[in-house]
């Protein structure tokens, strides 16, 4: 790989990263939301009863966690990766004098 490819995947899994680090901090009221609706239902018997609906995300904390955990392994490793390449390689750039 070379390393102009490696910084842009690493840039990539980064984003990733922060985006799924929000909801990771968040725990289960991140990634599932109850939604409760009551509807009154009549019956021929003239009882009144409630009929109640509920909606959940079927997404787990763990299968998330898998997910969150498999990216910012795989950036650690790249950030290593470039980090070895820093130290074996000198590039030749002369820095202005204005530039600090």
């Amino acid at each position: 790989m070379k390393i102009a490819e490696a910084l842009l995947l690493r840039k990539h899994l980064a984003q990733k990263v922060k985006q799924l680090e929000v909801v990771k901090l968040q725990g289960d009221q991140g990634l599932f939301q109850v939604q409760f609706q009551r509807k009154p239902v009549s019956t021929n018997t003239n009882e009144v009863l409630d009929e109640i609906a509920a909606q959940v995300p079927k997404v787990s904390m763990k299968e998330f966690t898998k997910e969150y955990d498999l990216y910012a392994s795989e950036l650690r490793k790249i950030d290593t990766a470039l980090q070895q390449a820093n130290w074996k390689y000198d590039i030749e750039y002369n820095q202005p004098a204005d530039i600090r």
